[in-house]
């Protein structure tokens, strides 16, 4: 029920949850009551953002030693191989399976815990995380009943969020997350609506509220709820100036993470903020991935034609991340092909070339799910 394009982490809740225990006066758990594991995560998490791996890898490498039986160890591992490969392009490769492989190992740690204590928030919240991320792989996959079978497993524990959210603002991120896609989801791909009806309403309005207190108030989630409302302004409400804001942010503090680094490209280009968008964009030409060194050329080709006003270098751009883009199937690509191949129709429209101009209309507008470029056409 959660992203069809893409879930981001919800590792940000493993260390403030604390406080919600403890004010819940429940017994704390022994990776929550150390302080030394809580602090190491504090210092790996935000270098896990920016891609800094091995930096990251040697906090939580400590924090596992000190924990090696608890769902932290595995999960940190996952979480370290989901950004290291997001978006996965091959759900046969090792990456992918080591990646599925540590969920499930997080998993059965997580039941130990719920086995001596069902109501052990601690496990319930390893559980979330877990099951969270393979539902979000079954969407990806096209698997929608697999997908629902693990929403079926979340919801009870989705539950203990909305309990335990008034003690602890962190927790506003669980229960956005829920809110919106409770509503968009249904309302979008009517496939769910049987599935969801037993489940207790959201409202898209209240969701946002909610990942907007954590931006603004939470220290925790905050990077992640920034990360969401980009996704979603930009994707599903079409309100591209409020994705600029969350996005400008996450990418100014993680330069080194091309997927927010990209979003926050568009999402300038979107508002025409050139200046900007040409001011990041050196950094995503910098990457090794064939996706982002499309997603540059696609976005370098609209500077120059919208910006520059320079169409003979736009179009040999827009050509040239045709050329990449075509090696890439999965749905996270598909933005970038849509502003190419609405940018060589474009062109091709310019040429009197109508045949090409129309054939790349109709590859383009198969794509445009968002109403992007309704006024280019």
């Amino acid at each position: 029920m959660w992203s069809k394009l893409r879930i981001r982490l919800i590792a940000g809740l493993l260390v403030h949850t604390v406080a919600a225990i403890a004010q819940q006066k429940v017994a704390i758990p022994p990776l929550l009551a150390d302080k030394t594991a809580l602090a190491l995560l504090e210092k790996g998490l935000p270098l896990m953002y920016n891609c800094e791996f091995a930096k990251a890898r040697s906090y939580f490498s400590q924090v596992q030693a000190r924990h090696p039986n608890h769902p932290v160890t595995p999960l940190l591992n996952a979480l370290l191989l989901f950004w290291q490969y997001m978006p996965f392009d091959d759900f046969e490769s090792k990456g992918f399976k080591q990646h599925v492989y540590f969920l499930e190992k997080t998993i059965s740690a997580s039941q130990e815990m719920l086995k001596r204590d069902n109501s052990d928030v601690e496990g319930v919240f390893f559980m979330l995380t877990a099951r969270g991320l393979l539902m979000q792989h079954y969407n990806e996959r096209g698997e929608a009943m697999q997908a629902v079978g693990e929403a079926r497993k979340l919801y009870g524990l989705i539950k203990h969020a909305f309990d335990l959210r008034n003690h602890n603002i962190e927790l506003n991120f669980m229960t956005g997350l829920y809110n919106y896609y409770r509503e968009y989801f249904p309302e979008r791909y009517p496939i769910y609506r049987p599935f969801v009806v037993f489940f207790r309403p959201g409202s898209k309005k209240e969701g946002l509220e909610n990942l907007e207190t954590c931006v603004q108030k939470a220290i925790f989630t905050a990077n992640e709820a920034a990360g969401y409302l980009t996704h979603i302004y930009l994707r599903y409400e079409n309100n591209h100036e409020q994705a600029l804001r969350h996005s400008r942010q996450l990418a100014q503090r993680f330069p080194n993470n091309m997927h927010y680094v990209a979003a926050f490209i568009e999402t300038a280009l979107l508002t025409k903020r050139y200046e900007e968008a040409a001011q990041m964009l050196p950094l995503l030409q910098k990457s090794e991935r064939p996706l982002f060194k499309a997603a540059s050329l696609a976005f370098g080709a609209m500077l120059a034609e919208f910006h520059k006003k320079d169409l003979a270098t736009a179009v040999k751009m827009y050509q040239a991340a045709e050329n990449l883009l075509l090696a890439e199937q999965i749905n996270y690509a598909n933005p970038y092909k849509l502003y190419t191949f609405a940018g060589l129709h474009r062109h091709y429209k310019r040429q009197q070339n109508l045949p090409v101009a129309q054939r790349y209309y109709k590859l383009a507008k198969a794509l445009d799910d968002y109403e992007y470029l309704q006024s280019d056409f």
